[in-house]
């Protein structure tokens, strides 16, 4: 059988995606599987939500897990990324979900080995899995997606999850929109079609019915993007007076960097899906291991 991958959703076909969220439904109504072999977490970057739903899922599904951090793998060395996989390969693991700093592109010469590989975030360019759970979830709570207006507030320039959320939102009929510091905006969004910047976030709320915040990525800041964390708040983040004129849901991937990105009081609020996408993580990312080590 063919090995499969999820390194970006561009992999996707809009037939997978149905599949997947059929998949995601039906572990999240309690369907079990068991799978066996070994599957490996190996995670340069720090993580809470996505390593830990993935180490549950993996468990959940009965495979043997092993985890590998920031400083535990010979990468720190020198070894490339490509040899590390071929070494994951050597001794018999059947999956790795991998978290790095760079961008993994081009990735193709990373797919030949007979493992399959998922995409947990590589540096600013995708992370699919966090893609699917912002869909899934939008469609839990919206009766379609077909031009629901999308708002995306905060680093859009440094986000994977843009990236990836966008593009799927995109392709089931999606309007996007866009707000954040002009130093943090792309300079080109035609790859997701037609977007709306807004330079006021008080005029994309009342344009959106759906808010994604999303976190200031200061990691991977090489200038002064904001002026400060407390003048970037009033001018963009989710003060009350703004979550008041909501129309919809708003969400956030996590971390939540609090009176940064969103009022602390109103980051589990009634407007909040930020604990269902948590909550959803695990069963989309079992939904991505099973389709891709079962079919």
């Amino acid at each position: 059988m063919q090995v499969k991958h999820l390194i970006t959703v561009k992999d996707l076909r809009v037939e997978e995606i149905k599949y997947l969220q059929s998949l995601f439904n039906e572990f999240k109504r309690g369907r079990k599987e068991k799978l066996d072999g070994r599957s490996a977490l190996l995670f340069l970057e720090s993580s809470t939500r996505t390593r830990l739903s993935f180490e549950i899922a993996l468990r959940n599904l009965g495979m043997e897990t092993y985890y590998i951090g920031r400083g535990e793998s010979s990468m720190e060395k020198g070894e490339s990324f490509g040899d590390t996989i071929k070494n994951f390969s050597a001794l018999g693991f059947r999956l790795v979900v991998f978290r790095v700093p760079f961008v993994l592109y081009p990735y193709e010469s990373y797919l030949v080995e007979n493992i399959s590989l998922i995409n947990a975030g590589d540096g600013t360019h995708q992370h699919p899995t966090q893609g699917l759970i912002d869909l899934f979830t939008a469609m839990e709570h919206y009766p379609s997606l077909e031009n629901l207006k999308i708002l995306f507030v905060g680093d859009i320039l440094h986000s994977r999850v843009f990236r990836s959320s966008g593009e799927l939102f995109r392709m089931f009929g999606a309007q996007l929109g866009v707000c954040g510091p002009a130093t943090l905006i792309p300079s080109d969004l035609s790859p997701f079609g037609e977007v709306r910047v807004f330079d006021s976030v008080d005029e994309g709320i009342e344009w959106a019915d759906l808010v994604v915040y999303l976190r200031l990525q200061e990691e991977r800041f090489k200038e002064n993007y904001i002026s400060s964390k407390e003048a970037y708040f009033l001018q963009f983040g989710l003060t009350k007076e703004r979550y008041r004129k909501l129309k919809g849901y708003f969400m956030h991937p996590g971390p939540v960097n609090v009176y940064v990105d969103i009022d602390g009081e109103l980051v589990y609020g009634d407007k909040s899906l930020v604990l269902k996408q948590v909550q959803n993580g695990l069963y989309v990312r079992k939904a991505v291991v099973y389709y891709l080590l079962v079919g």
